[in-house]
């Protein structure tokens, strides 16, 4: 039987909570790379009919995939989803597999944890000095402050992973 999805299996009250922050997560997710995929057509359509590409379209491009990347790291940690390699555990006895698997949800929420504090140290810099992209200007403060606060939930979510039973 496989563990639950993020965002399934109704229940009480707190499943449904998290239910509709995985929904949530995930239409801002597919919003955002509609948005890059509108940029990405009509920067391409401008410059192939037109000789004209969409200007700023590269920076555009760069902001929205760092914020899907961010915006999906909560999903990707409670589906339990990132990339592992279990060449060595797959021949391992179950009560085994499921401590390393505990063991690494551990240091999944540690290493989100570390990354979401240099991320808000990065943004708050980045803000002080009023850093923003070359061409449109877009302020780099905010746009680390979410990826922060993204991989703060995620931090989160491995830590309730490393306490859950299934």
């Amino acid at each position: 039987m496989t563990a639950p999805r993020f965002g399934e299996n109704g229940g009480g009250g707190m499943r449904r909570l998290v239910g509709a922050a995985g929904l949530l997560l995930r239409l801002v997710a597919s919003l955002l790379l509609l948005t890059m995929m509108v940029v990405t057509f009509v920067d391409v359509l401008g410059r192939e009919l037109f000789s004209a590409p969409l200007a700023g379209a590269y920076e555009l491009t760069e902001v929205l995939l760092a914020l899907v990347i961010f915006v999906g790291l909560p999903i990707a940690t409670a589906r339990r989803e990132h990339v592992s390699v279990d060449l060595l555990t797959a021949r391992l006895p179950g009560p085994v597999r499921r401590g390393f698997a505990v063991g690494a949800a551990a240091v999944t929420a540690v290493v989100l944890s570390v990354l979401a504090w240099r991320l808000f140290v990065s943004a708050g810099d980045f803000m002080a000095y009023g850093d923003a992209t070359v061409y449109l200007g877009i302020p780099l403060g905010p746009v680390a402050g979410t990826m922060a606060a993204f991989t703060a939930i995620a931090a989160v979510v491995a830590l309730v992973v490393v306490f859950r039973r299934d």
